[in-house]
């Protein structure tokens, strides 16, 4: 069980990382225009927002959850 558990936690911290990575990376370009690519353009920012709060929501859940006999 805390195999799985690890598994989903680091899970949750790539996804959060990967999806700030990923807005800061977006942001950057919507400013100074490097590339022209469909993931980098100005409305899939939301889907990078999601991945990271998607993450930390299941790392901090993980974490903290209550273990039995608290």
């Amino acid at each position: 069980m805390a195999g799985v558990l690890n598994f989903f936690r680091f899970t949750g911290m790539t996804l959060f990382f990967l999806g700030i990575l990923l807005f800061v990376v977006t942001v950057l370009n919507n400013w100074l225009g490097f590339a022209a690519t469909m993931w980098l353009e100005g409305h899939v920012w939301r889907v990078y927002i999601f991945f990271a709060v998607s993450g930390i929501l299941m790392y901090i859940l993980i974490t903290f959850r209550r273990k039995k006999g608290d």
